[in-house]
């Protein structure tokens, strides 16, 4: 009897937990949306980021195509409050052999999917810029952040000797 008035209990703990945790979620998709225009609840945006490419990790095991859950070995985000698009490259990779030489092949993979997508969508792989280190993957625009990304590479990969 004691365990079917703990299990009640438990129970109701759980439904009340449940539709606090909607209601509070309700409210902040709210408020996201009065914030951002073009904000949606899916697993393109949460709060201020919204994800707007990436190529997924081959050891993902979501079965879903990239997003801000998925783990990906490049992604761009754009931050709407600070205005600026994020770079972020997956680093924890073991690479047997030449390590240098297998990470250089590697960066160079993912600048050729980040070229491709440039040319995918019409932007401009020729832009130019100062070159900040303080904000290395980050910038007002996605040419500026390939322009970035590209120096990082080759440089990287030159003083590799790769």
């Amino acid at each position: 009897m004691i365990n079917k008035i703990k299990q009640f209990i438990d129970n109701i703990k759980l439904e009340i937990y449940c539709k606090t945790y909607n209601i509070k979620n309700y409210l902040q998709v709210r408020k996201y949306k009065r914030l951002y225009p073009d904000y949606i609840d899916d697993e393109y945006n949460c709060g201020s980021l919204k994800f707007i490419w990436g190529v997924k990790s081959w050891d993902n095991l979501t079965g879903k195509d990239a997003s801000l859950f998925t783990m990906n070995d490049i992604d761009i985000t754009y931050d709407r409050d600070s205005k600026l698009y994020n770079l972020s490259i997956e680093t924890i990779y073991m690479f047997e052999g030449n390590k240098e030489e297998e990470e250089c092949k590697y960066l160079r993979y993912l600048l050729d999917k980040f070229s491709k997508y440039m040319d995918d969508n019409n932007l401009s792989k020729d832009y130019k810029t100062y070159l900040a280190m303080y904000d290395c993957f980050s910038a007002e625009s996605i040419e500026e952040l390939y322009f970035k990304f590209r120096v990082f590479v080759e440089g990287y990969c030159s003083v590799c000797g790769y």
